[in-house]
């Protein structure tokens, strides 16, 4: 009986401690993460449109002498923008490079610590892509800025990528700093 009372006890406190979690940040850490989540999802399926964009260049091109101006560079811009606009979702997923031999040796603390350190240098870089990117972005805009190739797609909406990315990147990474801030504070993982 007394297990069973012990358990229930535990129960309840883990409950009450998520609870606390939750209230003090989850919720707000745990939409930075489902909007990571959601953008790099949405992000994958371009690179099933570049195969198949690829696919018909390589086909026109091959088989029917046929080759297209604009399949390359359009190619070009989609990888360029999903490239920068996946750097929130590597973040979340912890997927950017590091040493592992070296970080792995390190106890769960001792490597949140080392996440808030290096973190502060992902967040400088990704606020100077904000900061420098929205008026580079504005200023393509504004001339209607196109390659210097035959076929001229604008490319304003390519370089809105930079900033876009460096927002998600500066929001995914603090979030993962608060949560790496407090397990080297705390010892305890925050949801």
């Amino acid at each position: 009986m007394a297990s069973v009372t012990g358990r229930a006890f535990l129960q309840e406190k883990m409950v009450r401690e998520r609870e606390v979690q939750v209230t003090h940040g989850g919720r707000f850490l745990g939409t930075i993460d489902f909007l990571s989540e959601w953008s790099g999802k949405v992000l994958s399926y371009f690179i099933y449109f570049l195969v198949v964009l690829l696919m018909y260049e390589i086909i026109l091109r091959y088989f029917f002498d046929l080759p297209t101006m604009w399949v390359h560079e359009t190619s070009k811009l989609i990888f360029g923008a999903c490239s920068v606009l996946m750097g929130a979702y590597c973040l979340l997923h912890n997927q950017h490079i590091r040493i592992d031999v070296i970080y792995g040796r390190f106890s769960p603390r001792a490597r949140a610590a080392i996440d808030c350190f290096t973190l502060l240098f992902i967040l400088f870089f990704a606020g100077l892509m904000v900061i420098y990117g929205i008026p580079f972005a504005y200023q393509a805009f504004q001339l209607g800025e196109t390659p210097i190739m035959a076929f001229k797609p604008l490319l304003w909406p390519d370089k809105a990528a930079i900033p876009l990315a460096g927002l998600m990147v500066v929001i995914q990474g603090l979030a993962l700093w608060i949560r790496s801030f407090y397990l080297a504070i705390t010892g305890k993982e925050l949801a």
